[in-house]
């Protein structure tokens, strides 16, 4: 009976000492499931791809409280012809047959006015706002914002900017006739014509004014296989100028005229686009060692600071500026405030800042210069940095 009784005893201690065994191996392995699981959730986080966006504020209005956020999404596609609006710090804007202001630390938009435009692809503010030179369908329209009355131009044109008044219409004509292309500058109704540049030898050009003393200049749709000369001269044919020769090349005057942004490729269907800077008569070119198109850059009030996106991620089996011109390429843009009298270059925002893509056009900086406004090219969507 005691051997009985013993044996018991010893089964009842072997089976306790199990059930402690099974426990603590149980808490090991919760423990160790948890801890393996928050390393999974660390890895498995997605990282920044070319085609998604990401932010709080995806629907393009600033979330509640997000007024200080560094980059921000203010207006969700569709927006072309940027500009500040006078004596606020709001940006003006066409969007789906509107036109709109906004804050920049709100987002919240404004209207300003109306019209059904079909089929916008450019839109030109004239220089106090009143007035708006754009391409509709591929036509030229003159639209007033006073009595919200648009009528088209009265040529068919290949090319049109505004004085730099504001009060006339610079254009690029081609007589189908003659086979002559000429650039010719006339009233808003298109009467009184007079004609600037009687042969240009291009198709496609780029049309701008040289600030301050309003000189025309016109140069090659920028190429990687032609060299793009700009060319400038007053109003009565004098004063001509030439600049610059480079593959692909483009430009962009400074504000008051003494200086042009240029880019280019340096051979013949290049790959790599470099930023350089010369004075306005072509002398004291000086090279930025910064890889991107004029079109990404914005000139500073000072005359001596630009900011510009940087183009990246581009290919090297692709002529550039044409991939990226064509839309056959985009860019995982980032974004720089450049000293063009010494090359210094600074990071305006932080990459860990920015948790989505862009590919950045047509900025603009607000007058106290406070904000850098920009499109992003994948959807037309609008951006503003606080710098």
């Amino acid at each position: 009976m005691r051997e009985i009784n013993f044996t018991k005893q010893k089964i009842l201690i072997f089976g306790l000492v199990v059930v402690l065994i099974l426990a603590i191996v149980m808490i090991g392995v919760m423990f160790l499931g948890k801890k393996n699981k928050q390393v999974v959730n660390n890895i498995d986080k997605p990282s920044v791809s070319i085609d998604k966006e990401k932010g709080d504020n995806a629907n393009g209005v600033a979330p509640e409280g997000q007024n200080n956020k560094n980059i921000l999404k203010i207006a969700k596609g569709g927006v072309y012809g940027l500009k500040m609006k006078k004596g606020t710090n709001e940006i003006m804007f066409y969007q789906q047959q509107k036109i709109l202001s906004a804050d920049p630390f709100t987002g919240q938009k404004h209207p300003i006015s109306s019209y059904p435009f079909a089929d916008i692809t450019e839109f030109l503010w004239s220089k106090d706002s009143s007035k708006v030179l754009l391409k509709d369908t591929g036509d030229y329209f003159v639209y007033d914002l006073g009595n919200n009355l648009t009528h088209k131009f009265r040529y068919d044109l290949d090319k049109a900017i505004w004085n730099q008044k504001g009060d006339k219409i610079i254009y690029k004509y081609y007589n189908s006739k003659t086979g002559e292309r000429k650039i010719s500058m006339a009233d808003i109704s298109g009467e009184n014509s007079q004609l600037v540049i009687g042969d240009v030898p291009y198709r496609r050009i780029n049309l701008m004014v040289q600030p301050g003393v309003g000189k025309i200049c016109y140069s090659p749709f920028p190429d990687a296989r032609v060299k793009g000369k700009l060319f400038c001269q007053s109003l009565n044919g004098e004063n001509k100028k030439e600049y610059g020769g480079q593959y692909g090349q483009d430009y962009l005057w400074s504000p008051d005229g003494s200086k042009i942004l240029t880019s280019f490729t340096k051979e013949e269907s290049g790959n790599k686009l470099v930023l350089g800077v010369m004075n306005k008569i072509g002398g004291e070119n000086r090279g930025l060692s910064f890889a991107t198109t004029v079109k990404k850059c914005v000139w500073s009030k000072d005359n001596v600071n630009v900011y510009c996106a940087m183009l990246a991620g581009t290919p090297l089996d692709v002529m550039m500026p044409n991939a990226w011109q064509s839309g056959e390429i985009g860019s995982a843009d980032t974004f720089w405030k450049i000293n063009t009298n010494t090359g210094e270059k600074k990071r305006i925002i932080d990459l860990g800042k920015m948790d989505f893509v862009v590919d950045s056009e047509n900025l603009v900086l607000d007058d106290e210069e406070n904000f850098l406004f920009f499109v992003n090219r994948k959807d037309r969507s609008l951006w503003r940095i606080k710098l």
